[in-house]
């Protein structure tokens, strides 16, 4: 079975807050030397310095393929092989599908859906040649669970779930595993990255409730952590999120929709 318990070199995207922070300071407390990528440099660095040790911070826009080869090829020279790659980076997007343009689409996925792909194809190519690593993408509860007003999301969400069990299924033939992550309601920043069109005042003020009396962020880097170490596949996180797995699975089709509508 794949999986690495303790890692020397762990790249987590989206590290400059949230998930993406508790993740990097995780690993660092079990020795390993963190590389704290996000977009916001100075919030990069931040948890780099945060983590300790060896740790570093780089700043990427991880919806660029040729950034994210170029961050590949920096750190594999610079600080050794990575054995862990935490594709954590993500944005929002709320209110009505019809709402929202083309462009809104396309900036969601680039980073939510093609991040994944990209550190992927970049990070995994290398550990497949080594027949050694480990892939923990981040998706969400939201990736079963339909929900009228996050169609986008949903979207993204789903796509790295279905990615993630591909790959897992393919690179276990080389020694990588793949994991996913499927967080619940989470106090996160995300509402700061969201775009959310055609949603009144009080729907906002409900969406910060919800997330500022969401889970910890340590929660789900703890799950992190242990995917990493045992390989695991799919891993909610969060009741929430464990309810609505297998929910889905048992209702329905008539009440999945109202699940959605709700």
């Amino acid at each position: 079975m794949s999986g690495i318990a303790a890692p020397a070199l762990v790249v987590v995207t989206g590290a400059g807050s949230g998930i993406g922070r508790a993740t990097a300071l995780a690993f660092a407390q079990r020795g390993a030397t963190a590389v704290c990528v996000d977009i916001n440099e100075a919030a990069a660095k931040e948890t780099a310095t945060m983590c300790g040790g060896e740790s570093t911070g780089r700043v990427c826009d991880v919806g660029d393929a040729a950034a994210v080869r170029d961050l590949t090829a920096d750190v594999e020279s610079q600080l050794g092989p990575v054995e862990v790659l935490v594709n954590n980076a993500g944005v929002g997007l709320g209110g009505d599908f019809l709402d929202h343009s083309p462009e809104d689409w396309a900036w969601i996925r680039s980073v939510n859906l093609d991040g994944v792909v990209n550190g992927c194809h970049a990070f995994g190519r290398a550990m497949m040649e080594r027949r050694r690593g480990q892939v923990v993408n981040i998706a969400s509860g939201l990736g079963y669970v339909p929900s009228r007003r996050t169609a986008e999301y949903c979207a993204t969400k789903a796509a790295v779930m279905m990615l993630t069990e591909c790959l897992r299924s393919d690179w276990a033939r080389h020694g990588v595993g793949v994991s996913v992550i499927c967080p619940g309601v989470i106090n996160t920043p995300l509402l700061e990255a969201s775009r959310l069109g055609g949603v009144s005042a009080r729907e906002h003020d409900r969406f910060l409730w919800l997330f500022e009396h969401g889970h910890s962020p340590q929660i789900v880097a703890g799950a992190i952590v242990r995917a990493a170490a045992n390989n695991h596949g799919v891993v909610p996180v969060g009741l929430e999120s464990h309810l609505g797995y297998y929910a889905m699975k048992l209702l329905p089709e008539r009440l999945r929709g109202l699940v959605a509508r709700l």
